[in-house]
């Protein structure tokens, strides 16, 4: 079979941050497969995507498509040659239109002038044709993080490229969402489309890929057809050392309870009670996970515990305090930390330091301050400390966070947070876009937390985190807290009835 893309000894080294991001890359992708492209976090994946797509330029090597040496300057040059990339931060404009947005740049019409309706139908006729359901005249600003995605992988299929590049595709699906999109994926290769599919879900990769090429270091270790390979082999060859994939841990002893929350109600921007009437409790030494299919108001939820919106009814105590009322930083003051789902508009500043990102919020603490200022001796130690421990890729302590892989970004948030000695520990999708390795790592830092008397919230659509990790389960739906489930109860089964709106009676119907 012909090759659409050809790597001849790619190399690029980042002088800013001393990394050497790829080195000597030489591997071919085939027409019409779907290629997938593993490895840890800052193993030089993206670059090389990046390379593809014109963003970088190699010092080193050059890049075949269709049998034919080609140097890209720019994103131009790559689309020019059918190559397409979804990146795994979108790029969008959050004030447009689905439509606008898809069409932005390759706008058709007579003397220069746009038509509307035609564009219109030409989004939802593109959408249908590739099963990715929109909207074409939502405003791109108010859609989830799932329809995000679609706006970009159609956003290329506009303009007709025959090779589609995507950067951690699933890390922002539900799993409802997953296996439709993987089927597209599949029908896209059908249809003479060659993908190239980055992910860290090695299951997925498995389900959906021809052949994996596994990456480290910036390098290539091998590439094997996903039929004469397992996820324990692919790990391995990932991480350089077998992995474990269950969580090892003793049952909790609870304490006190540090976070209660009574009748807690949100109202949205729009009007709608998007949380109602939810009470919980979470003690000390105990990790509650919060289960349910996105948009049920896990959001609503972290974001009223967090002080990032306010409560319209009920009370929320910590330690016996009210703070339902209290703004961010009172609430961290008292010991509640927050890992956000959204690490980059949320979790980040991406112009600052490494340094200053692992201080934020935590700024005013005596431990990082020397009389009235900052103690940057210290600061600087502390920065260092969370780049060992957490093994960030390609961090320095003052070099700029945004230069960091997305995987390495969401350890800088996960250090800052799990080192800030916390009460209580609120931990919103803690490990998405990070590979095997650093999930393993991440767990076993979650359950040394609850050991030490940390209380703790999960809140996941990885159900097999949830079941995982928990020592009780809260299941939303609609708004509601379905149920509860402790011991033997938290299993696949009785989550799933919970997350549908069903009871546990049911289950012994």
């Amino acid at each position: 079979m012909e090759n659409a893309v050809t790597f001849n000894s790619i190399s690029k080294y980042f002088a800013s941050t001393h990394v050497q991001a790829n080195q000597d890359v030489s591997f071919s992708i085939k027409k019409g497969e779907i290629h997938a492209i593993c490895g840890e976090n800052g193993a030089g994946k993206s670059t090389l995507m990046n390379i593809l797509f014109g963003i970088e330029k190699p010092d080193t090597g050059t890049i075949e498509v269709n049998g034919e040496i080609c140097e890209f300057h720019a994103p131009f040059d790559a689309i020019a040659k059918g190559i397409g990339m979804v990146h795994q931060h979108f790029k969008v404009v959050n004030s447009f239109s689905v439509t606008k947005n898809i069409l932005l740049g390759i706008e058709k019409g007579p003397w220069g002038f746009t038509n509307a309706k035609k564009e219109r139908e030409f989004v939802q006729q593109l959408s249908e044709k590739y099963s990715l359901p929109i909207d074409p005249d939502q405003i791109v600003g108010t859609l989830p993080v799932g329809l995000l995605q679609r706006v970009e992988i159609l956003k290329m299929l506009a303009r007709e490229v025959s090779i589609l590049i995507l950067d951690e595709p699933t890390a922002v699906l539900t799993p409802q969402e997953v296996k439709p999109f993987l089927q597209t994926l599949r029908t896209l290769a059908k249809n003479g489309q060659t993908i190239l599919f980055i992910s860290h879900k090695l299951q997925e990769v498995l389900d959906v890929a021809d052949r994996v090429t596994v990456m480290k270091k910036g390098s290539v270790v091998g590439t094997k057809s996903t039929e004469d390979t397992t996820i324990k082999e692919l790990a391995t060859m990932m991480v350089g050392r077998e992995v474990v994939f269950t969580v090892d841990k003793e049952p909790a002893v609870p304490k006190a309870t540090v976070l209660e929350v009574k009748e807690l109600s949100v109202i949205n921007p729009l009007g709608v009670k998007v949380l109602k009437n939810v009470t919980f409790q979470v003690k000390a030494g105990e990790i509650y996970g919060l289960a349910g299919v996105s948009g049920n108001g896990q959001e609503a939820l972290v974001s009223a515990l967090c002080g990032l919106e306010k409560a319209s009814e009920g009370s929320i105590l910590l330690e016996g305090e009210d703070i339902t009322r209290s703004d961010v930083l009172e609430r961290k003051n008292l010991g509640l930390a927050h890992v956000p789902e959204d690490r980059i508009n949320v979790g980040l500043n991406l112009q600052t330091t490494v340094k200053e990102n692992v201080l934020m919020g935590f700024q005013r603490n005596k431990r990082f301050k020397k009389r009235l200022f900052l103690d940057q001796e210290i600061c600087e130690s502390h920065a260092r400390n969370i780049i060992e421990q957490y093994a960030v890729a390609g961090a320095s302590v003052n070099g700029e966070v945004g230069k960091l892989s997305g995987g390495n970004m969401q350890k800088i948030v996960l250090g800052r947070e799990l080192t800030s000695e916390p009460k209580l520990l609120i931990v919103n999708q803690p490990t998405r876009g990070l590979d095997v390795g650093s999930i393993e790592f991440v767990h076993k830092m979650l359950i040394q937390q609850r050991d030490a008397g940390v209380a703790i919230i999960v809140v996941s659509v990885e159900l097999e985190e949830i079941l995982s990790l928990s020592d009780r389960v809260g299941v939303l739906c609609a708004g509601i807290l379905q149920g509860e489930l402790t011991g033997d109860q938290i299993d696949e089964k009785n989550i799933g009835l919970l997350m549908v709106g069903g009871t546990l009676d049911e289950t012994n119907e």
